[in-house]
């Protein structure tokens, strides 16, 4: 069996990593981010629609 050298290797990541690749690394991060707020706030408003309709108040006073 070969013995590996680990000393150049970095978990995770490609050793020369363009620049156009981090910046499309980024804009998906930053899709992913927008999309799982979207989700999240919408799953908020439904929450809130529902305690609603059954009488129950709750004030998001600190929504923001």
């Amino acid at each position: 069996m070969a013995h590996l050298i680990t000393s150049d290797y970095r978990f995770g990541r490609i050793q020369h990593e363009s620049v156009r690749t981090r910046g499309a690394l980024g804009r998906v991060n930053g899709f992913l981010k927008s999309m799982i707020e979207a989700i999240a706030d919408s799953k908020m408003r439904r929450i809130e629609r529902e305690i609603a309709l059954r009488g129950y108040r709750y004030d998001r006073s600190n929504k923001g």
